[in-house]
Order: structure tokens, then sequence, then C-alpha cells
């Protein structure tokens, strides 16, 4: 994968944690962003999808009552009243 250099500003404090990390992991700073950057965009992505599909299932019809719901979790043993 061809990459790219980019540049970013930190504050004082976020550089400082992020060289904690880094040295506990024995990482460096580079490796530290590009992971905490690919788990951001993981995440951000398998959110929008979960979204969409929440959004098609409730477009389809396909929900449940919050009464449904509080019984369901009566069911699992716990108090919701």
């Amino acid at each position: 994968m061809q990459t790219t250099s980019i540049s970013a500003r930190f504050d004082t404090e976020t550089l400082s944690r992020l060289d904690e990390i880094a040295k506990g992991l024995g990482k460096s700073r580079t490796a530290i962003i590009k992971d905490a950057v690919a788990n951001y965009l993981d995440y951000d992505f398998w959110f929008r999808e979960q979204v969409a599909k929440g959004l098609a299932d409730l477009d389809a019809g396909k929900t449940v009552t919050h009464d449904q719901v509080k019984d369901t979790i009566r069911d699992m043993g716990y108090n919701v009243d």
C-alpha cells in the first residue's frame, strides 16, 4: 500500500499522553497514531453501517414496542420498573 505523509499539531498534554502509551507499548508515536486512526475509521464505518441497517429495519416495520422490550428484560431477571 502506498503511503503519504501528513502533519498534525497536538497540544503538549496530548503529546505527553501519546508518548506514555508509545513507551508502554514499545511503539513509535507514528505507530500509535496510525493504529488510533485505523481504529477510529473502522468504528465509524461500522457504526454508520449499523445505523443504516437500523433505519432499514424501521422502514420495513421491523420494530418492537417499549412493553415488549421491558418484558424481554424482565424475562432475563432484571427489574425494569
